[in-house]
């Protein structure tokens, strides 16, 4: 099985925003079972190859897992977006024969998935975790890419030869509007290691996620700014500029660097309040892992 990254996103990224142990879970477990005998990861982060032969040696990914990435030398979106679809249709043609099925982690960088499966005729799996129809139209993406979103979503519901999506309302959307028929996968919780600890909780605010716009973290600082007596701790990767983040700091909010998957059943212990205000969510891992957790989620 091939499964392609989304679009920008590699082992690294998993590794740097703490997911990373959680998401190769899966492909560990589909090895260990002998449903695949080996799994290739096209990633975009040119130091994923590298960092997957650390990763053996920790035991963390299977050694039956490839890791082929992107060389790192052209920086504009555009053109490095064009290079990484041809660089990635020449290493298919090298692994073709061991390889039947070609997954997607979301619709995101999908098209590729469509180019494979019409050159090598191979089965399409389409994973997607949201509506990116419904993100740029929240996001208020320029024209231009929302016309390639739009090209990319539609060629590979049209071309995908099994659909999952993560909730109900999404499964109805392909159904109805798309007449495709989707099967839903809801994201999962380890019950195991995500439970109430029952101890005392600091009665502060959690944030998990990424510190980005459509996250709505300004109104949500701004809502904070303006209640003093109310704490607030944000944990996940910075993706607004640090000046902004300087100007909009109070005393009673806070940034904190990513955690690790396996750390979060202490944090979510620690606080009493989960904050989710984003613009779009599919179905949030982290809502899932925070009830599990028995936080008061708002």
């Amino acid at each position: 099985m091939l499964l392609l990254f989304s679009r920008g996103v590699g082992l690294s990224t998993w590794k740097k925003i703490g997911n990373l142990k959680r998401e190769v879970k899966l492909y560990n477990y589909l090895i260990s079972k002998g449903i695949f005998k080996k799994i290739y990861f096209f990633t975009y982060n040119s130091s994923d190859p590298e960092l997957s032969i650390q990763l053996k040696k920790e035991q963390i990914i299977s050694e039956n897992i490839e890791v082929i990435s992107v060389p790192k030398f052209i920086s504009l979106p555009i053109f490095k977006d064009l290079f990484s679809i041809i660089f990635f249709l020449f290493k298919f043609n090298k692994i073709k024969q061991n390889c039947k099925i070609i997954k997607t982690n979301q619709i995101d960088g999908s098209i590729l998935g469509v180019f494979l499966k019409m050159i090598y005729k191979k089965k399409l799996y389409l994973r997607s975790g949201y509506n990116i129809l419904k993100r740029d139209k929240i996001l208020k993406l320029n024209f231009i890419k929302k016309k390639i979103n739009f090209f990319q979503f539609n060629l590979a519901i049209k071309y995908a030869d099994v659909i999952s999506v993560s909730n109900v309302f999404d499964k109805k959307y392909y159904k109805i509007i798309k007449k495709k028929k989707t099967k839903v996968i809801y994201n999962y919780v380890d019950t195991e290691k995500f439970v109430n600890l029952g101890k005392y909780r600091n009665k502060k605010f959690l944030f998990i996620g990424r510190i980005s716009k459509e996250k709505n973290i300004e109104k949500l600082i701004n809502l904070f700014k303006n209640n003093s007596k109310y704490y607030l701790d944000l944990y996940g990767e910075n993706k607004i500029a640090v000046s902004d983040i300087n100007k909009k700091k109070t005393v009673n909010v806070n940034f904190f660097e990513p955690q690790q998957n396996d750390m979060l059943p202490k944090l979510y212990n620690e606080y009493s309040f989960l904050i989710l205000p984003s613009s779009f969510e599919g179905l949030s891992k982290v809502l899932l892992e925070a009830m599990s957790c028995g936080i008061c989620c708002i």
